[in-house]
């Protein structure tokens, strides 16, 4: 029998691709099954992990639980951050970034798990005068996606702003 392990979430690949990118994207971790004859993931975030089925509920339960202790201690000790040439770095990793970008993501980890209001990330990227009304959201669903894989995710926060949240 597979347990539960607190905030791992088992997914079928490559059958659930899907749900795999909705929970990395929410910031939560992901044990892979990859299904008999299926080729591994190419890339494999760091907050992720997989085991070749057919493998019995003690691996699983096992790779889950170890995943779930690394995702515990990178969220204690690896503190993203951007470097002068707008490189951002967590645990290893890296994503270049534009200059918008790379001021969207310093205002947000200045304050993990805080709402930033949408007036202040438009003021620090653009000076105040985004090209249009739409380029705050532009911008955050362009890094939503590079930062898949990372462990960080922003969240919307309705009328408000954005959040950054640290896996």
């Amino acid at each position: 029998m597979i347990v539960s392990v607190e905030m791992v979430e088992l997914v079928r690949w490559p059958s659930e691709a899907e749900r795999r990118s909705a929970f990395a994207r929410a910031g939560i971790a992901r044990l892979l099954l990859v299904e008999e004859g299926s080729p591994i993931p190419e890339h494999v975030g760091i907050d992720e992990d997989w085991v070749r089925l057919p493998a019995g509920a003690d691996e699983i339960n096992a790779r889950a639980s170890r995943l779930r202790r690394v995702v515990d201690d990178l969220a204690e000790t690896a503190l993203p951050h951007i470097d002068a040439h707008r490189v951002l770095h967590r645990a290893g990793m890296t994503v270049p970034l534009s200059s918008h970008e790379a001021a969207i993501i310093e205002a947000l980890l200045a304050r993990p798990g805080k709402v930033v209001a949408r007036k202040e990330l438009e003021e620090r990227a653009w000076n105040g005068a985004a090209p249009s009304a739409d380029a705050i959201d532009a911008a955050i669903y362009r890094l939503r996606r590079r930062l898949t894989g990372l462990g960080i995710s922003i969240r919307s926060v309705r009328s408000r702003g954005f959040s950054l949240q640290l896996t």
